[in-house]
Order: structure tokens, then C-alpha cells, then sequence
């Protein structure tokens, strides 16, 4: 198969994969692990390395994370993202803070090929279990590398004006859906106390 034929097959393939896993989301922690799931589900049919990190340096225009340092990295990254509790109950600016990781699992791009679309994925089901909703499909592609290159330098007024317009929030429902998901029934009281006392009291703890 040639490369033209090669990009047409991938993008088909990879259609579908990404519907289907927006249809039944894929389970994980949000982390690195999780990240390699997304990958192996998407291109597993096309590349017989998918889901696996790459022994390689790659650049586009920028230098991204080492190979050598994927892991520790993801680590930190992940680890971090744990402590925010995944925005499942904070006062900080979710749509910013979403945006903020998506840049940095751009700079991770732990992936040979498809990483743009293993971590959008990823940000939507983050997205879910704090409350809201990114439709990527009203960023054009260049908007999306603009913004990418200028948070890449730890700008982020680009990157955050585009997850305003393109981030809404769901219902308590629907987030609790998501969090008992994802975290299991455990979690989700933390969503239902948050709509108790906002509904009740007009605020959270």
C-alpha cells in the first residue's frame, strides 16, 4: 500500500474508532496507561506498534519530551492531575485547566504517530467527569496548531480562549454517569453532594 493510500485507509479507520469510542468510552485512571488504551483502541488495526511509546525523539517545529524521559514525566503530569481530583469538584477555571493539559500531554507526545487524536480523546472523557463538555470539531486544524505552538512556549491566552468557546457544562447527572464510570460508585457521592448543597444551600463546600 502506498502512503497516499496508506493516509486514506488511516483517517477511515480512524473515523470509526474514535466514534466507537466516544459511543462506549474506554476505561482508565488517566494516566499514562490509560493514554495507551486510547491508542492500541484507535490504531490498533493500522500500526502494529499502537499503544506502545516510542523509543525515538521526534520534533515538530518543537522539541518533545525524550524518549528516555516518557515515563517519569507522564509520571509527574499525571500524578499532578490526580491531586487536582480531576476537576470533579473545583472552584479553579475547568476549561483552562483542561487546557493546560492538553498542552502538556501534547509536549509528553508519547506516540510515533496519532497523538493528536489519542489526547483530544482523552481530554473529552476528562472533561466528562468534570462536568462538561469540548467539541474539538469547531476548532479548525490550524487554529488547533496555533495554539498548540504557543502554549508549547507556556502561552496560554490562545489555548484557553479557544476551550471557552468550545467547552459547555453537562448535567449532575450526566457527570455522575461519568464519574461512576471511571472511578466507580465510590466516587461519585462527591458529585451529588456538590448538586445537594448548591441546589439547597446555593453553595458547596
Amino acid at each position: 500500500m502506498d502512503a497516499g493510500a496508506l493516509s486514506v485507509a488511516e483517517r477511515e479507520i480512524t473515523s470509526l474508532r474514535l466514534a466507537a469510542a466516544k459511543a462506549r468510552p474506554i476505561g482508565g485512571h488517566f494516566d499514562l496507561q490509560h493514554l495507551q488504551k486510547l491508542h492500541a483502541f484507535v490504531f490498533g488495526d493500522i500500526y502494529d506498534w499502537a499503544g506502545k511509546l516510542r523509543h525515538v525523539n521526534i520534533s515538530k517545529g518543537n522539541q518533545f519530551c525524550l524518549c528516555m524521559n516518557l515515563e517519569t514525566y507522564a509520571e509527574n503530569l499525571f500524578g499532578k492531575l490526580a491531586q487536582e481530583h480531576y476537576f470533579i469538584d473545583t472552584s479553579a477555571s475547568v476549561p483552562h485547566r483542561l487546557a493546560y493539559y492538553l498542552s502538556e500531554v501534547n509536549v509528553l507526545h508519547p506516540f510515533r504517530e496519532g497523538n493528536g487524536r489519542t489526547q483530544r480523546l482523552f481530554i473529552e472523557y476528562l472533561a466528562g467527569v468534570a462536568g462538561y463538555r469540548v467539541d474539538f470539531s469547531l476548532v479548525c486544524a490550524e487554529e488547533m496548531l496555533a495554539v498548540s505552538a504557543e502554549s508549547f512556549a507556556c502561552e496560554y491566552d490562545g489555548i484557553n480562549r479557544m476551550f471557552d468557546q468550545i467547552t459547555t457544562p453537562v448535567s449532575l447527572t450526566e457527570q455522575g454517569e461519568n464519574v461512576r464510570f471511571f472511578f466507580g460508585s465510590r466516587s461519585a457521592p462527591m458529585v451529588w453532594m456538590k448538586a445537594r448543597m448548591q441546589q439547597e444551600f446555593g453553595h458547596t463546600l
